[in-house]
């Protein structure tokens, strides 16, 4: 359904995230998620990422001068909530060859440990591994998690396309 309401492309994510959670009420939906939805668009020589989150981990962010950080921005409530409270919408510009790491909460979360342990675990793996091939720094992200296991896993990473990338990858 996200997919389908996000087709255009012209819609603010936080509008397409608010959306989403009225038709799931709407239609008998009755549980909480997160999600974060993210659109990239060419921009001053290189990317902006326009964001909304609702209730999920934030984005990490790779720089090519081996920086690294996480999007702390407001992250809105989950879907399953409250559909009347809106969810905020952030831009950043990537430069050229910057990474992008989403990943679920299951890949950072350890219920005997506080969050932000397996936050700051996850960036400096994640770190160690920037310039590498984008296959390898996911393979590496999914294989070696801080998390318990516990919860849903996923890594989605994403390359700006320019000179910093070594691999030449662009997905």
């Amino acid at each position: 359904m996200l997919r389908a309401l996000s087709f255009d492309g012209d819609t603010a994510p936080g509008a397409t995230l608010n959306r989403l959670d009225r038709i799931l009420l709407a239609t008998g939906g009755n549980s909480v998620t997160t999600a974060c939805l993210c659109r990239f668009e060419p921009a001053h020589g290189g990317w902006l990422m326009r964001w909304s989150n609702a209730g999920h981990p934030p984005p990490l962010v790779l720089l090519p001068d081996g920086q690294v950080h996480f999007l702390d921005a407001e992250p809105g409530v989950p879907l399953g909530v409250d559909a009347g409270l809106g969810r905020p919408d952030h831009t950043y510009a990537l430069a050229p060859g910057s990474t992008v790491v989403m990943y679920t909460d299951g890949v950072v979360e350890r219920h005997d440990q506080p969050l932000q342990h397996g936050l700051d675990a996850f960036a400096v793996t994640a770190g160690s591994l920037a310039g590498e091939p984008l296959e390898q720094l996911c393979g590496v992200l999914a294989d070696h998690y801080p998390g318990d296991g516990h919860d849903d896993m996923a890594v989605l990473v994403l390359r700006v396309p320019g000179e910093a990338a070594r691999d030449g990858n662009r997905s």
